[in-house]
């Protein structure tokens, strides 16, 4: 039999009590509502690693306690009572929901209900709330955890998009929410953390990459290197921004070929290509656009007037660039 402090035998018996005796709802957006500081001494992991934790040491589980779900939320600028905010924030206030999240960035826009009956990811094994939340990401991250499961974000993000996605919405990164859940980041990385890498490094590696098989859009540096994937977010804050670092303009993948050229791309393009120090040459760009050079002179000609005056126009002396290589 487990040896509980004096503390987590207060926290065992004021469950048990809300859940024999006042018959309280115990899943986690219903003791936050009804009890948060209850869910706030729990979520220390001081006591007991998460909320579903103290739950099994009460003796208890989801298949036996009850689940409530609100109906409403409130509005933090008047205080009405809304199944959703959206509408009535623009139609009461001229306001959009960025804009009130921005402002009021804990503040629910649905009621819990209607974001239930949305959550579809929930309705899998094993997840076992109905929503999510900061609190429910920090117990599933626990219970993987403890069950010897792979926690590297490459395997996350393949398998369960999902989690990986409400990790980096509601901690900001992958890492915080791993620490958030009193896990070593260490622990859970595939990567090598002793290679070293560098943002030459990356770009270097994309290039190697597409000079042995082009590129098909950024998803493809995911399956084919993730450990590049990954360095690609932290040294440039996502793939398209190092596929361009590295003199790839991102409309060159083949899954945008139906790209509608105009004025802001075609700077965009030039741009992209002088910053990876590729020939802007006419002759030179069939070597960089993989079939797309001929479109991007002619939408030069028709936004600009000439190829000579869009080089111009994106601030670029075009006599600096005769000579440059291609990829």
């Amino acid at each position: 039999m487990a040896r509980w402090t004096a503390q987590q035998k207060k926290i065992i018996h004021r469950i048990r009590t809300l859940h024999a005796v006042d018959k309280q709802p115990l899943n986690i957006s219903a003791v936050k509502m009804h009890h948060p500081r209850l869910l706030k001494q729990v979520m220390t992991l001081k006591h007991f690693r998460g909320w579903r934790n103290a739950l099994l040491a009460a003796g208890l589980s989801y298949k036996k306690i009850r689940i409530e779900l609100s109906d409403h939320c409130h509005c933090a600028l008047c205080g009405k009572k809304l199944k959703a905010m959206t509408v009535h924030l623009s139609a009461m206030h001229q306001m959009t929901k960025e804009q009130y999240l921005k402002k009021y960035p804990n503040e629910p826009t649905m009621s819990d209900a209607m974001r239930a009956k949305t959550t579809f990811s929930l309705r899998l094994a094993p997840h076992w709330e109905p929503i999510w939340s900061r609190e429910y990401l920090v117990d599933y991250l626990i219970y993987k955890y403890e069950r010897g499961e792979d926690l590297s974000p490459w395997t996350i993000y393949q398998k369960e998009s999902a989690v990986h996605a409400n990790m980096k919405a509601y901690f900001g990164s992958y890492q915080a929410a791993i620490k958030a859940a009193g896990i070593d980041y260490r622990e859970i990385r595939v990567i090598d953390l002793t290679e070293t890498w560098t943002p030459d490094k990356v770009i270097e590696r994309i290039r190697k990459l597409h000079r042995k098989k082009p590129l098909d859009s950024s998803g493809d540096i995911r399956r084919r290197d993730s450990r590049l994937y990954d360095r690609c977010h932290h040294y440039f804050g996502g793939a398209v921004p190092a596929i361009e670092a590295a003199g790839i303009p991102y409309i060159r993948l083949k899954n945008r070929r139906s790209h509608q050229w105009t004025k802001r791309t075609v700077i965009r393009t030039i741009r992209v290509l002088d910053g990876g120090g590729l020939s802007l040459r006419p002759a030179a760009l069939s070597s960089h656009l993989d079939g797309q050079a001929e479109e991007l002179l002619t939408a030069a000609d028709k936004y600009f007037g000439s190829w000579d005056l869009a080089v111009h126009k994106a601030g670029i002396d075009y006599e600096n660039h005769r000579g440059r290589r291609s990829l």
